[in-house]
């Protein structure tokens, strides 16, 4: 204001000295109103306007050096010439306010354009949250950054202020959005589409540009953020559970080969000693022992083989149809150890129907099934083999009393090597033979399921579809 006044006292001396008409005079001072308002603002060129009024009335109009405007004329023109300058200035001073704001447009699109590059060029080894709270603070002057995410439930920090925890997680509990430009506080909950993945507070810092536009675009390049690192650690377990599942499958499958030809040595030679007939009855016994227990241990390697063969895709189905009551009546028996204790019914009331399947393979699944239930059963209880057929597959179902299998479980119970907590103390077993069954079962693009009750006991489903059946 003080430049203002001077700048109006100096155009003064100079038009007063020259003799200048009041147009000339007040051309002049017009010329100096626009630059103050476009530079300060419209305050300042309306007190500049009205001085300039002032000393066009007293140096310019008559009577010269007074504040009395003898003709009527001088008034109007004075009047227009002040209506002009004040709606120039207030245009200038909207110009002015639009070029600052586009000029701080184009700064946050300049910085978040530099943010966008830089989460491009971040190291996914390290926690993406700290890193996300670090480069907003320093691209955008931050005094303050608090970053909650939701899929690690942390917080991360920036800045040389704190925010405390609390306050940010809560945010994300309320889904909250505050804007306090006083203080210079944005608070955003983090959106991807419509799941909420954190929270965001900025305090920027006293050079920093910030609005709630910018607070917006901030929270959105976050969320993006933090989901493609959940998305990146999420495909990196997927791929080391792949890998660990070959590696796992090609030890099974070299420990399988490797078993077999001891195994076939021992079958062999405990089969010689029994026919050798000079062995006495305990040793008879023993040797029987022996061959029961190299068959069992024949049957684990078969399935050990087959688990491989079946993830890597490399066994070939050989369908047949298959008229399953001579199938359903085979010595089971033979591959479930236990089943002599219990009773065991078939149900083979479908004395025409034929399935389309692998033969041995749909065998090696059932007796699966039929040992399961025979080493979890109570002592002496029924074991039921059924066929249902539907409209759409065939069902084959094994039911035992005695287990019950929680539904937590369930989900779990056909994954290799998994056995239920009392599952380990009730039998032995290697946690593969239900893991066959079931990968049998997608080999012929069937399914297995469970249903399992306190009272009513345990039933393992296994269904195929009828692909290639030709009915009864």
């Amino acid at each position: 204001m003080l430049i203002s006044a001077f700048l109006v006292t100096a155009i003064t001396w100079l038009a007063y000295g020259l003799h200048a008409k009041s147009f000339i005079a007040g051309f002049l001072y017009l010329l100096l109103v626009l630059p103050i308002a476009f530079q300060w603002g419209f305050l300042e060129a309306t007190i500049a306007s009205i001085m300039a009024i002032a000393c066009l009335d007293y140096f310019f109009t008559q009577p010269l050096l007074h504040f009395y405007m003898s003709d009527p004329q001088d008034w109007v023109a004075l009047s227009a010439f002040e209506a002009v300058v004040l709606v120039v200035s207030r245009l200038a001073n909207r110009l002015r306010q639009q070029a600052i704001e586009t000029a701080a447009h184009e700064a946050s699109v300049d910085r978040l354009y530099t943010m966008s590059r830089e989460l491009l060029l971040m190291d996914r080894g390290e926690p993406m949250g700290a890193q996300l709270a670090r480069l907003i603070a320093e691209v955008f002057d931050a005094s303050a950054v608090a970053l909650w995410s939701a899929h690690e439930a942390r917080q991360d920090a920036a800045g040389t202020q704190q925010i405390p925890e609390d306050e940010v997680r809560v945010a994300f509990l309320c889904e909250s959005r505050e804007d306090d430009l006083i203080q210079g506080k944005f608070t955003r909950t983090l959106w991807l589409g419509s799941r909420a993945v954190g929270a965001l507070r900025i305090v920027s810092g006293a050079g920093g540009m910030m609005d709630a536009r910018t607070a917006d675009a901030i929270a959105s390049l976050a969320a993006i953020s933090l989901e493609r690192q959940r998305a990146f650690l999420e495909e990196s377990s997927a791929e080391a559970s792949r890998q660990n599942e070959r590696l796992r499958s090609a030890v099974l499958d070299g420990l399988a080969h490797a078993f077999k030809t001891p195994l076939a040595v021992i079958q062999t030679a405990s089969s010689g000693l029994l026919q050798d007939g000079k062995s006495q009855a305990v040793e008879e016994e023993l040797v029987a022992a022996i061959q029961t227990e190299v068959q069992h241990l024949s049957d684990l390697t078969t399935q050990a083989l087959l688990t491989a063969e079946l993830e890597d895709r490399q066994l070939k189905l050989r369908r047949e149809q298959i008229l399953l009551k001579p199938f359903l009546m085979t010595g089971w028996s033979r591959f479930a150890q236990g089943l002599h204790d219990h009773s065991f019914e078939i149900d083979a009331g479908i004395s025409e129907c034929t399935v389309c399947a692998d033969p041995k393979l749909l065998q090696l699944a059932l007796s699966q099934f039929i040992d399961n239930a025979s080493k979890y059963a109570e002592p002496a209880s029924r074991i039921r083999l059924q066929v249902e057929i539907s409209d759409s597959e065939t069902v084959f179902s094994v039911h035992n009393f005695g287990s019950y299998i929680p539904p937590e479980e369930r989900a779990k119970i056909f994954q290799r090597f998994y056995r239920t907590p009392e599952s380990r103390y009730r039998a032995p077993g290697t946690g593969i033979g239900l893991t066959v069954a079931k990968q049998i079962a997608e080999a012929h693009r069937g399914h297995v399921w469970l249903d399992s009750d306190p009272r009513a006991g345990t039933t393992f489903y296994l269904g195929l579809p009828h692909i290639g059946r030709e009915g009864p």
